[in-house]
């Protein structure tokens, strides 16, 4: 389409959209630049850890899936329920883990795609399964 020219097509009925492509040469403009003094007492870790409590309506959700590796078995973890196994197959189908996010900070759940089991950590350690993503 030439510079200036109104691009209608048959099928807009009525919506003609005029795309103009000019250049402006403007003369530099004094730029005052103003220095804040930033607040001593400013803590943002208060603010990040309030904003993480709680699951955030504003962030985008993201759904993505992995399998997880295991060194010492040479296997995949697995989410069988409530029992976790390090000694999947790869492409098991209790292999395939779903890594949710939709918090404002980096926390994540793991959550096994075939039994909808959390990935979770008991008080001694050991990793079980759990309906509930949270604790």
């Amino acid at each position: 389409v030439p510079v200036g020219r109104s691009a209608c097509s048959p099928s807009a009925q009525g919506a003609c959209f005029v795309s103009w492509s000019v250049l402006f040469s403007l003369p530099p403009l004094p730029i005052r630049s103003q220095m804040f003094a930033a607040e001593e007492n400013v803590d943002f870790r208060i603010h990040v850890e309030n904003q993480t409590r709680a699951r955030d309506d504003v962030s985008r959700k993201q759904l993505r899936l992995y399998q997880l590796y295991s060194r010492t078995s040479g296997k995949h973890i697995q989410v069988l329920g409530r029992r976790i196994s390090a000694k999947g197959e790869d492409g098991d189908k209790y292999a395939q883990l779903l890594v949710e996010t939709d918090t404002f900070g980096s926390q994540v759940r793991i959550k096994g795609k075939e039994t909808d089991f959390y990935l979770c950590m008991n008080r001694k350690g050991k990793l079980v399964g759990k309906v509930s993503g949270s604790s």
